[in-house]
């Protein structure tokens, strides 16, 4: 594994994440699961003839759940080809920009520019009073509230498309490789690379099969999903046992991970800040880098296809992605497709 950073565009673009558009088939049925099992509370909506949107927030993330109304709305289309998933990355960005970046697949970048103060809103959209938003949701719903914000989007590109997609964000918005590495599970292999904007307020970690492996989760994704998407999107917490805890009770289902994982882990990583016991309990997977700890496990996909899913990330200093860590993924992910 190696750091890259790549020649920095003079115009970079220094974004954050506004929003994260998933494009669905019913808005009002997946907003209403981000609220019960997730602790999301509903913040804006609109219904036109062209579609129906919900968005949902918590903390510093906010999901724009989109349906299309006619055949020709881009969410209609979107969900036609790939079903339910992330149909758009929205940047947030000091001054209004109308362009729309066509990123990877069909993943698009729009950029938004809001007043400070002002209630989230879109054309089309509109806040939804405090009063007027359901009993239950947010931090007072099912689950309490423990997302901060998105710690990075993880996204699965077609064989060939890693370094076309990687020189477009650095000609584009100038922003950077951070990270690169080679990951080997068995026969599988992929390579990744992480791209991050200049103040790391967007980090997507890229992801390609490898060329002459056995294929693998990677290829899997691509299959079922049609073409390059987005494989999972990351949600950083402040305690990952808490979080995995209550959204657990909250009905969210998270991936099992063997008991055999844990034998010796204290003496692999050293003292942890969270003990044995617990992670072992709640299937929570750790890892160390030079910078510090790492805690994260995964959602197991509702998606009809096994594609799209989350993942609960903590960190205690650690900067990079628990890459031993992946094969346990892959394993766990193989195991709930045999089931």
């Amino acid at each position: 594994m190696s750091s890259a950073p790549l020649s920095r565009n003079q115009h970079a673009v220094d974004a954050g994440i506004d929003h994260i558009t998933l494009s669905v088939g019913d808005a009002r049925a997946r907003a209403a699961e981000f609220v019960e099992r997730y602790g999301f509370e509903v913040i804006a909506a609109g219904d036109t003839p062209e579609f129906t949107a919900v968005a949902v927030r918590q903390r510093d993330v906010v999901l724009l759940l989109l349906e299309g109304r006619t055949d020709e709305h881009p969410a209609t289309l979107y969900t036609a080809r790939h079903g339910d998933g992330v149909s758009d990355i929205a940047l947030s960005v000091d001054a209004p920009d109308p362009t729309v970046l066509e990123a990877f697949g069909d993943v698009t970048h729009t950029f938004v520019s809001r007043p400070a103060g002002e209630p989230w809103s879109l054309p089309g959209i509109t806040p939804v009073p405090a009063a007027d938003r359901a009993p239950g949701a947010g931090t007072t719903g099912p689950a309490r509230s423990h997302l901060l914000c998105v710690d990075h989007v993880a996204v699965c590109l077609e064989t060939g498309e890693l370094d076309r997609t990687v020189e477009f964000y650095d000609r584009v918005l100038g922003w950077r490789v951070v990270f690169e590495e080679d990951i080997h599970v068995g026969a599988q292999a992929m390579q990744s690379k992480v791209v991050q904007s200049p103040g790391g307020g967007v980090t997507l970690t890229l992801l390609q099969p490898m060329s002459g492996a056995v294929p693998g989760q990677i290829d899997d994704f691509l299959k079922k999903h049609g073409g390059s998407g987005v494989q999972h999107l990351a949600f950083a917490v402040p305690d990952v046992v808490d979080a995995v805890a209550d959204l657990g009770d909250a009905g969210v289902r998270f991936l099992a991970t063997p008991d055999t994982y844990y034998e010796n882990l204290e003496e692999r990583l050293g003292g942890s800040g969270h003990p044995v016991a617990e992670l072992r309990k709640y299937s929570v997977l750790a890892d160390r880098d030079h910078d510090g700890e790492l805690f994260q496990i995964f959602t197991r996909s509702e998606h009809p296809r096994r594609t799209l899913f989350m993942e609960v990330i903590e960190r205690r200093g650690a900067t990079t992605f628990g890459s031993n860590n992946i094969r346990k993924l892959y394993e766990a992910v193989e195991r709930q497709d045999k089931a």
